[in-house]
C-alpha cells in the first residue's frame, strides 16, 4: 500500500476513534501543531512517514468533533423543540418518495412564527399521504412539532443523527397529509430548482406510464429514486445481490461516459483533420464533464456518484495533460479529499461500498487480466466479469455486513446476466425513453415499458439465483470482534495475489474469530431503548433470556429487525436460552417474529397457549419447532427457566381481569437483592403480587407498565424498598410516562430511577452487594 493509502487508515483510524471518545480541542491541536512543525525538520524517511502517520491520526481526531455538532446559527430552533406546534416557513431543497405513497422533503427554514432566521437551519419533513409532490425550490407555510433528531440508543443501530448531521440536518417535523402544508411556487431561475423540476417530470412520466411496481423499478434505476421501492421488493434485490443495480452509483456514470465517449468518438473520427489535430482520447473526456455533471444532479447528487464523477474529473484532466498516475493511487487520494472536506461520510454505507467495491475491483484487474491473457474471447469474458464480481463482492462484505447485517451470495451468479442487462439494455432504453418520450410519446413509452420488463426479468434471475443451494442470502449479526474478523479475512481473500501480505492479514483473523469471550456469571440486565415499548435481557451463569420484544406503531419498522437483532449481535448473543413474553401486547411482541426466525432459541414463555398467540408468533415458533410453556400457575413458583435452576414466576389469579394484570413476572435472587420485572401489571396485579409473598428481597425493580400512575408505582416502592427503580418507556411519550407519583415517591426514598426514555438503553450489574449502572452512549455502555 503507499504512502497516500497509509496515511488514510491513519486518518480514519483517528475519526473512528474520535467517535467513540469525549476530546478537548486543544489536546489535538496542540500534539498535531508540533508533529506538524517536525515534518519540516525531519530528513530521516522512516521518521517523516511515522510522523505523518500520526499527525494524519490526529487530524481524524479534530475532525470528527467538529462536524458532529451544529453551530449556532443551527441552534436557533433548539427552545422549540418538543414544544407545542409551531408555523414553520422555508423553501424546498430536495423531495424523495418513501414507501406506501409516503414524502420526505428537505426545507431550509426562512422563518418561525413569522419571525425570520439568520442561519437558515435545514430541516427534514415527513409527509405521510402527500397526495402531490412539492416542487422543488417552492416555499411551504405549515404548522408542526420541531424534533431534534435522535437515536434510540441502542448497541447496533444504525446512526440516524450522524447520517442527517452528514446533510447538515438536526430538526425534523412530520405531516399526516398536506392539507394544513400552504404551497407558493416561485419563479426561480437557479440550476437546483430547474434540475428539481425536471426530476419531477420524469417520475411523473414513469408513473404515469407503468404500474407500481416497474415504476418503482425504473425510478430507482433512472433517477436515483429508491424510496418508494416496496418493502418486499427491496429484501428481493438484496437477497439476489443485485440491490446496487438499483442504486445511482459509479457503474451508471461510466456507462453513460462510456457512452457519451463512443458517440463523440464516432463524430471526432469522421474528420481527418481533427483526428491528425490531437488523439480523441485527449480532447473528447472534458467536454463529458458537464453532461455528467448535470445527470449527477439529476439523480440527487449521490455520494457513490459523486466519486465517480470526481474520478472521471481526474482522468479528464490526466488525459488532457498527458500525465498518467496509479489508479490505487489516485482512489486513496479522491477517499482522503473526500474524509478531508466532509468526515461524516467515513459512516455514510454509500461511501464506504462505493469506495470498497472500488479498491477490490482495482486491486484484482491486473493480475485477473494476466492470468486469463490466453483465455479465448467468449470464454474470457463472464471469467472477468465473474472475477470482477468475486473481488467486488469481498471488498464490500464487511462494510455489507455492518450496516445491512445481511450475507448474500448470490449476487456472484445473478450479477453474471444482471449487469449487462441493466448495463446495456435497461439503462440506455430506459434514459432514451425518459428524453424521447415529451416528443414522441409513443416510442418513449415503449422504451420504457421493454426497459421495464428487463428489470424484471433481472429480479427472476436474481431471486432464482438466491434458490440455489449454498447462494441463499442469510442475516449475520456479529458483535465488533466479528465484524472486525471479517475485514481482516476480506484484505486477506483480496491480497491473495501476494501470499505474504495475504498471511499477514489472515492470521489475526483467525485468532479473532477463534477468541471465545468469558462468559459473565455475574447477573446482569440490560434495558433496551426500543420506543414505547419494552424489552430486556437478563444475563446470569451464561445463559442469555430475552423478556419482551418492544414494538412500535408502525408498519414499516420492524423493532426485531431494526433494533433488537443487531442489538443482540453486537452484545455477541447467539443463542437466546429462552424468551418470556410477559404478556400479548404488540408493545411487548412486535419483535419477536423477527428474533425467532433469526436466532436460536431454546424455549418460550408465556401466560398463552400456542393457538391463542396471534398467527404470526404462533406459525414461527412452529416453524422453528421452539418449546413453548404456557404458565399459569396463580403465585409465585420455582421453574427451570432457560437452564436456570433458581427463577422464579408469578402470575395473577384467573379472577384478576384485564391482559396487563395476567403478566408474567420473574423474579432472580442476586447478591445485591432481586430482580423483579413486573411487564404491564396495573393496579389489580400489583396488588395481588404485594399481597403474595416474594421470594426475597428486591434490589432492582422494573417498574410496571411503563411507570404509568394506574400501577400503583408509590405503593410498590415504598413497600418493596429497592435500591434502584428502571423505567422503559418512549422519548417523548404521549402517557407521560413515568407518572409524578413514581418520581416522587422514588426521590422521597432517595432511590435512583434509571430512564430509557432520557438516556437510552441501560446495563445493571452486580458487584458484590451493589448495583452498577452503565448507559450507551456513543457506541459504548459508560
Amino acid at each position: 500500500m503507499n504512502i497516500v493509502g497509509i496515511c488514510l487508515s491513519a486518518y480514519a483510524c483517528g475519526l473512528i476513534l474520535a467517535s467513540y471518545l469525549e476530546l478537548p480541542l486543544l489536546s489535538v491541536l496542540l500534539p498535531g501543531f508540533l508533529f506538524f512543525g517536525s515534518l519540516l525538520f525531519l530528513r530521516s524517511r522512516r521518521l517523516f512517514v511515522f510522523a505523518l502517520l500520526v499527525f494524519s491520526f490526529l487530524i481524524g481526531l479534530l475532525r470528527y468533533p467538529l462536524q458532529v455538532d451544529p453551530d449556532a446559527g443551527s441552534r436557533q430552533l433548539d427552545s422549540l423543540v418538543e414544544r407545542s406546534p409551531v408555523r414553520l416557513a422555508g423553501r424546498v431543497l430536495t423531495v424523495h418518495e418513501r414507501q406506501n405513497n409516503g414524502l420526505v422533503a428537505d426545507l431550509m427554514l426562512e422563518s418561525v412564527e413569522s419571525v425570520a432566521l439568520v442561519a437558515q437551519p435545514r430541516l427534514r419533513l415527513y409527509i405521510r399521504s402527500p397526495g402531490q409532490l412539492l416542487p422543488v425550490g417552492s416555499r411551504v407555510v405549515f404548522r408542526s412539532r420541531v424534533k431534534r433528531t435522535g437515536n434510540f440508543k441502542i448497541p447496533g443501530e444504525f446512526d440516524y443523527i450522524g447520517h442527517l448531521a452528514y446533510q447538515q440536518i438536526w430538526y425534523t417535523a412530520y405531516l399526516a397529509d398536506t392539507r394544513g402544508l400552504a404551497i407558493f411556487n416561485t419563479k426561480s431561475t437557479d440550476l437546483m430548482t430547474g434540475i428539481g423540476a425536471l426530476r419531477q417530470a420524469g417520475l411523473r412520466v414513469l408513473n404515469d406510464v407503468l404500474p407500481g411496481r416497474q415504476a418503482a423499478l425504473l425510478k430507482a434505476l433512472l433517477l436515483g429514486e429508491k424510496g418508494a421501492l416496496p418493502g418486499e421488493l427491496r429484501r428481493q434485490l438484496a437477497a439476489g445481490g443485485v440491490a446496487h443495480l438499483f442504486a445511482i452509483s459509479g457503474l451508471h456514470l461510466g456507462l453513460l461516459a462510456l457512452l457519451f465517449y463512443a458517440l463523440l468518438k464516432y463524430l471526432y473520427s469522421r474528420s481527418r483533420g481533427l483526428l491528425l489535430w490531437q488523439p480523441p482520447k485527449r480532447v473528447l473526456w472534458p467536454p463529458l464533464l458537464l453532461p455528467l455533471f448535470l445527470y449527477l444532479l439529476l439523480t440527487g447528487d449521490a455520494l457513490a456518484t459523486r466519486r465517480a464523477f470526481y474520478a472521471l474529473l481526474i482522468a479528464a484532466v490526466l488525459c488532457l495533460t498527458r500525465r498518467c498516475t496509479d489508479p490505487l493511487r489516485m482512489l486513496f487520494s479522491l477517499a482522503f479529499l473526500f474524509l478531508l472536506f466532509e468526515p461524516l461520510a467515513l459512516w455514510q454505507p454509500s461511501f464506504l461500498l462505493s469506495f470498497s467495491g472500488a479498491f477490490g475491483i482495482l486491486l484484482w484487474h491486473k493480475p485477473l487480466c494476466n492470468l486469463l491473457r490466453s483465455i479465448p474471447g467468449l470464454i474470457r469474458f463472464p471469467l472477468q466479469l465473474f472475477g470482477i464480481s468475486l473481488a467486488a463482492f469481498i471488498a464490500t462484505l464487511p462494510a455489507t455486513v455492518f450496516f445491512f447485517h445481511l450475507f448474500a451470495p448470490a449476487g456472484l451468479l445473478s450479477n453474471l446476466a444482471a449487469i449487462p442487462l441493466v448495463s446495456f439494455a435497461a439503462l440506455p432504453l430506459g434514459l432514451a425513453g425518459l428524453l424521447l418520450f415529451p416528443f414522441v410519446p409513443f416510442a418513449g413509452t415503449l422504451m420504457l415499458q421493454v426497459s421495464a420488463r428487463i428489470l424484471e426479468l433481472v429480479v427472476d434471475l436474481a431471486m432464482q439465483a438466491a434458490s440455489v443451494p449454498g447462494f441463499a442470502a442469510r442475516s449475520w449479526f456479529l458483535s465488533l470482534p466479528q465484524t472486525l474478523a471479517i475485514l481482516l479475512v476480506c484484505l486477506a481473500l483480496l491480497a491473495g495475489w501476494q501470499k505474504k501480505r495475504a498471511l499477514l492479514l489472515g492470521l489475526p483473523a483467525v485468532l479473532l474469530l477463534s477468541f471465545v469471550p468469558p462468559v459473565a456469571m455475574a447477573p446482569e440486565l440490560i434495558l433496551f431503548s426500543v420506543g414505547q415499548g419494552e424489552s430486556m435481557l437478563l444475563r446470569t451463569e451464561g445463559k442469555n433470556i430475552l423478556i419482551d420484544a418492544g414494538g412500535l406503531r408502525s408498519d414499516s419498522f420492524d423493532v426485531g429487525e431494526r433494533l433488537l437483532a443487531p442489538a443482540l449481535g453486537r452484545l455477541g448473543v447467539q443463542t437466546l436460552d429462552a424468551i418470556i413474553l410477559t404478556h400479548n401486547h404488540p408493545d411487548h411482541s412486535g419483535g419477536l417474529e423477527y428474533i425467532i426466525g433469526h436466532f436460536r432459541v431454546r424455549e418460550f414463555w408465556s401466560t398463552a397457549k400456542l393457538n391463542d398467540l396471534r398467527p404470526g408468533l404462533r406459525q414461527i415458533l412452529q416453524q422453528e419447532e421452539v418449546p413453548t410453556h404456557a404458565y399459569v400457575v396463580p403465585g409465585w413458583n420455582s421453574v427451570h427457566l432457560g437452564g436456570l435452576q433458581n427463577t422464579s414466576l408469578f402470575v395473577a389469579p384467573l379472577q384478576v381481569a384485564g391482559e396487563n394484570d395476567r403478566s408474567l413476572c420473574l423474579y432472580l435472587p442476586t447478591s445485591a437483592g432481586g430482580v423483579l420485572l413486573t411487564g404491564d401489571l396495573e393496579t389489580p396485579g400489583v396488588e395481588a403480587l404485594l399481597t403474595s409473598r416474594l421470594p426475597g428481597p428486591v434490589g432492582l425493580l422494573k417498574a410496571p407498565h411503563h411507570g404509568s400512575a394506574n400501577s400503583e408505582p408509590a405503593k410498590l416502592i415504598r413497600q418493596l424498598r429497592p435500591e434502584v427503580v428502571v423505567v422503559s418507556a418512549g422519548y417523548d411519550n404521549a402517557y407521560h410516562f413515568p407518572s409524578r407519583q413514581l418520581l416522587d415517591q422514588a426521590a422521597e426514598q432517595e432511590i435512583p430511577v434509571w430512564r430509557t426514555d432520557l438516556g437510552g438503553s441501560i446495563r445493571l450489574r452486580v458487584d458484590g452487594e451493589l448495583w452498577r449502572v452503565n448507559q450507551w452512549a456513543k457506541g459504548l455502555f459508560h
